[in-house]
């Protein structure tokens, strides 16, 4: 089986597994990569993954980054930390927030001090 086939087989297999549907995993997919809600867009984007999953000349680039996103079951910044500013700010500003916050942590424990 070569590489596109195999990825195309493991998502759908993934999404069976989550009970998730493939419109459910275009409409993560999409919000992960859109600050912005567009119905039209969505379901003209739903159609496309679906094809995608199909079809043999899908990149394979394409469909590890659908499979990582699948796995990681991610909820974004404001699935975790619920704040007014997840409301407001851009998704790139949220995604940077939780970067540096998670860089912050593992500085922390690295350098934790002794218990007393």
């Amino acid at each position: 089986m070569d590489e596109v086939r195999e990825l195309q087989a493991t998502i759908k297999r993934r999404l069976a597994e989550k009970g998730m549907s493939q419109a459910a995993l275009a409409e993560k997919i999409f919000v992960e990569d859109h600050d912005y809600d567009d119905e039209i867009a969505l379901a003209s984007f739903t159609e496309a993954l679906k094809k995608q999953l199909n079809r043999a000349s899908t990149s394979p680039e394409k469909l590890r980054r659908y499979l990582e996103i699948l796995l990681t079951d991610r909820q974004g910044l404001e699935g975790r930390y619920p704040s007014v500013a997840s409301s407001y700010l851009p998704k790139q500003v949220l995604d940077q927030m939780h970067q540096l916050s998670a860089e912050i942590d593992a500085l922390l424990q690295g350098n934790k001090a002794p218990a007393t």
